[in-house]
């Protein structure tokens, strides 16, 4: 058995140890649903912060073991949250969009790459400032009103992202996206929005939108020929994860991930006649 299929039972194990019996008594109770869901959502957390207190014991680095140990999470969260509260669709495609971006994030938690640091998003004050300070020494003198003006009326813009950090110095920005729908007008304006912004706050900032599933709509297409937006779909997601972080996710990806054996049937058959439809959400 290889390393990261060892340490990946191992860490199961745990999590069976650690949550089964608490989530038992959860489901008995007579609260509501989420209440439910969210007790064991705390479970969970409890139990992967043990599980993360005692990595180091194997010859993967600190990146690849949390990025093991973050799939496990994901199977610990799903299978016991349906315990108490068993999915439907919408809330499970939901969730497994969360899960997937959770996945890919563990990349930057301990990054094999030197150089590589989280740094916190720009709020959008700083970034007009930024802005207008570069910018208005050009503005023609008989103009600097209107152009102050024109400056004030821009409605602030979010330029929170998934991940914000600096590689050898120069900005980087993720936007994760587990898969395109056929009604993402409202997603695809606000990334070109925060784009825009982002490019005139730094141009030399790199933005970075890795999506999850290979197809392609008209909504990504938009984003990728705006030329705002580096877009990785699929495979070529994580390949770009390992290049950013130097993790091996897309390795540890093919040797670990098997959510149809790693979620109980009773997981699956709770799915009932949706298993079918959701299966795409299942395939990272």
């Amino acid at each position: 058995m290889s390393v990261v299929k060892k340490l990946k039972g191992d860490f199961s194990q745990e999590f069976q140890r650690l949550v089964s019996e608490p989530v038992e008594r959860i489901a008995k109770q007579k609260d509501n649903l989420r209440k439910k869901a969210k007790a064991v959502n705390t479970i969970v957390a409890d139990a992967r912060a043990v599980i993360e207190s005692k990595l180091g014991a194997t010859n993967l680095s600190k990146q690849d073991e949390l990025i093991i140990l973050e799939y496990c999470t994901t199977v610990a969260n799903l299978e016991y949250r349906n315990k108490v509260w068993p999915y439907e669709y919408m809330a499970l495609s939901r969730r497994m969009g969360e899960l997937w971006e959770r996945f890919c994030k563990s990349a930057w938690e301990n990054p094999a790459r030197p150089g590589v640091k989280r740094v916190g998003a720009p709020n959008f004050t700083e970034v007009m400032a930024n802005i207008h300070r570069r910018v208005e020494p050009s503005v023609p003198k008989g103009i600097k009103d209107d152009f102050n003006n024109l400056i004030g009326l821009i409605d602030p813009i979010n330029m929170r992202e998934d991940e914000v950090f600096e590689r050898d110095g120069k900005l980087c920005v993720i936007d994760f996206k587990s898969g395109f729908g056929s009604n993402e007008k409202g997603n695809t304006l606000r990334l070109l929005a925060v784009g825009r912004a982002y490019k005139l706050y730094d141009p030399e900032v790199s933005l970075m939108f890795l999506v999850r599933q290979k197809q392609n709509n008209n909504y990504l297409n938009r984003i990728r020929s705006s030329k705002l937006w580096e877009v990785h779909t699929g495979a070529d997601a994580y390949e770009k994860i390992d290049e950013l972080t130097g993790s091996n996710i897309s390795k540890l990806r093919g040797e670990m991930i098997d959510f149809q054996n790693d979620l109980t049937g009773e997981f699956w058959g709770s799915l009932g006649s949706e298993i079918d439809e959701v299966r795409k959400y299942f395939d990272w």
